[in-house]
């Protein structure tokens, strides 16, 4: 049953769908924004963080494979649990590399943590778009949106942390306790959703036979590869800032931890305002229309942190930046959803590719800074931003609207 597109009301599902993606972006900023301590602690050099990201770039990769066909086999809801105890143990073991072991258990927690994190995104990212097909209008921005906001509460948090004198280990120790209570509370809350979700899949895999493997055919499809293009770009944008901003601007202009912090959560916030507005004008401009003005904007964001002399104009940069990465994620995830029969392998194959992006790109980038300016080797991702935006009429045009 479809609910009201004037007026949709604010289910328990749906809170513990937003409750998810605030977590997530929570968890992932507030210890990726203490970088430049961990890295100071460690005695890390460039190439050691590029390690570090290369570390989870390989857990991503390992898990994408399986993530989801995972989810078509065992359910949203078990993978999800799966993953939180993944991302607990990534956490711990995080932490414990300050004071024990070094570098080498440094790089074991981030395999581990890549892994957990492609387990966690396609389930959410699947439940997401069922959400909003129920719904009948534009959400998945909101849902998005709930990111955004726990990004910049993690990365401020992140920042008070550094600026107060917290080490890493107790903050990486309250992270994993705080992960359990949120992430169990998601899955109750979510759990309808996600049964009912599990019982229409095994319907249309009993009712048609297509539907059986679909979750492996769908990446031989032009269309899954289109839009592919289309959330990879996006998600490695929004990865690279994740990751290199606030120790490119620590560098770039002597700046402490705490003012990379804040370039950080500029992105951010700008991201979230764009993501809270962004449905009604997706609905009104239409999703071609805002996928190449998204991509535009983030051009021209990343340009002027890449070029910008002082931090004041920086963070103008990470603010348009942040503006232009806010939507494409989410279009390009509904429109995977708009088919009817392999919809949900179809956003599982683009959700894997932004988890592949989020991990794989940051790393590249570190390698590339190694020989040149680290802003500079941030912009870089232009290309592939602009690829994206060419490519996306053929996106929205070769699929059918929800």
């Amino acid at each position: 049953m479809r609910e009201s597109t004037a007026k949709a009301p604010f289910t328990p599902v749906r809170l513990g769908i937003l409750l998810a993606y605030f977590f997530n972006g929570l968890a992932l900023s507030s210890w990726m924004v203490r970088l430049p301590g961990i890295r100071e602690g460690l005695d890390l050099s460039v190439s050691d963080v590029s390690l570090f990201l290369s570390a989870g770039a390989i857990g991503t990769l390992v898990m994408v494979t399986f993530a989801g066909a995972a989810v078509m086999r065992f359910g949203p809801l078990l993978t999800y649990q799966l993953a939180t105890g993944a991302f607990v143990l990534a956490y711990l073991l995080l932490g414990l590399s300050m004071e024990v072991g070094g570098l080498p258990v440094l790089l074991l927690a981030n395999v581990l943590h890549g892994a957990a994190f492609a387990l966690t995104n396609v389930p959410q990212s699947i439940l997401a778009a069922a959400n909003e097909r129920s719904v009948g209008r534009t959400i998945l921005p909101q849902f998005h949106a709930g990111y955004s906001i726990g990004s910049a509460v993690g990365a401020a948090t992140g920042g008070a942390a550094a600026a107060l004198g917290v080490t890493v280990l107790p903050q990486l120790f309250g992270l994993a306790l705080v992960a359990v209570i949120i992430r169990t509370l998601v899955a109750r809350l979510v759990r309808p959703l996600a049964l009912e979700v599990r019982e229409n899949h095994l319907a249309a895999a009993q009712a048609l036979p297509i539907a059986k493997g679909a979750s492996l055919r769908v990446w031989a499809e032009s269309q899954t590869l289109l839009l592919g293009v289309i959330v990879f770009a996006a998600a490695l944008s929004e990865g690279t800032a994740n990751n290199w901003a606030a120790l490119s601007v620590v560098d770039a202009f002597s700046a402490p931890e705490s003012e990379g912090a804040i370039a950080l959560t500029a992105f951010l916030v700008a991201q979230t305002v764009v993501r809270l507005v962004g449905g009604p004008a997706i609905d009104r401009l239409g999703r071609l229309t805002m996928l190449r003005l998204s991509g535009a904007v983030s051009i021209l964001g990343l340009g002027v942190f890449a070029l910008a002399p002082s931090l004041p104009l920086a963070i103008c940069g990470m603010v348009l930046w942040g503006a232009g990465s806010a939507l494409n994620v989410p279009i390009g995830i509904a429109l995977a959803a708009a088919d009817p029969l392999r919809g949900p392998a179809k956003v599982a194959a683009v959700t894997s590719l932004s988890s592949i992006a989020n991990i794989v790109g940051p790393p590249a980038i570190g390698a590339l800074g190694e020989r040149i300016d680290i802003r500079l080797a941030m912009a870089s991702i232009i290309a592939v931003i602009a690829a994206a935006v060419s490519a996306s009429g053929r996106a929205v045009r070769s699929l059918p609207r929800p």
